[in-house]
């Protein structure tokens, strides 16, 4: 990591910070030495409103109260947050040995910050506009795919499967937790990757279904759930017919 300050920030290049919120921010972040600052972000979605997600006042020193705020729905986006550097080192090098090994690939903020507050203690809010997120409708324009982005899609595909796979087989965090977050993963994110780009895994198609088979065997889905992911495992089992059917063609 190339940053020496004590604390980190992430900015898109197309939005911007508002009202003096870095000196604001590191002010009350060093005077309280909270690893994690959260402020609010103004969003422009046609008209402007104010992203406040689920938060709680005043300032959390315990690690299991701040993973629970965030699971159970708080803003997981990272530029609305000072973060301690440290707090960012930690994160990548647990994220590595326990999820990614080599593979290892930030995917979203969603992705990042789970490893961020498995180490973060000490949290606070400050009731400042301090991010300008600006919905530019060009980043979701359809785009054709070519065969670098198809690895970088495989990667974030097998990052999320990683995150899926940790939370199921985990034994130091309590039964709710760690099926809520299962439950999360898969239904926001995953559930979406896997829907749109499916068609363009090429690779870890034995790891993927191994990981399908722990979510069909948990006992928190109910089946209406379960036969989903059943579908998602059969379109990946046919997936996998036709392209090594493919790949012994080619070769």
């Amino acid at each position: 990591m190339q940053s020496h300050g004590e604390y980190i920030i992430s900015i898109d290049p197309d939005d911007f910070l508002l009202n003096n919120i870095l000196i604001k921010a590191y002010q009350t972040a060093t005077n309280n030495d909270l690893d994690i600052l959260q402020y609010y972000m103004l969003l422009k979605i046609n008209e402007f409103r104010i992203f406040k997600g689920k938060y709680k006042s005043g300032i959390m020193c315990n690690n299991k109260e701040i993973r629970n705020i965030y699971y159970y729905g708080s803003t997981r986006n990272l530029p609305d947050k000072l973060i301690k550097r440290n707090i960012y080192i930690n994160s990548i090098n647990f994220m590595k040995k326990e999820l990614f090994d080599a593979d290892y690939h930030i995917h979203t903020d969603d992705t990042f910050f789970f490893g961020i507050i498995h180490f973060a203690n000490s949290y606070g809010f400050l009731e400042q506009i301090g991010y300008y997120y600006n919905n530019n409708p060009d980043r979701n324009k359809k785009y054709k795919v070519k065969e670098d982005q198809i690895k970088i899609i495989n990667r974030d595909i097998k990052s999320l499967f990683n995150i899926m796979k940790y939370f199921i087989v985990q034994s130091d965090n309590d039964i709710l937790e760690k099926n809520y977050i299962a439950y999360k993963f898969f239904y926001g994110k995953v559930y979406n990757i896997i829907r749109k780009k499916l068609k363009y895994v090429t690779n870890d198609f034995d790891f993927y279904i191994d990981v399908l088979n722990l979510y069909v065997n948990c006992s928190f889905f109910n089946n209406d759930k379960k036969n989903i992911i059943r579908k998602f495992k059969r379109k990946l089992e046919i997936r996998k017919k036709k392209y090594y059917k493919l790949y012994e063609y080619s070769i």
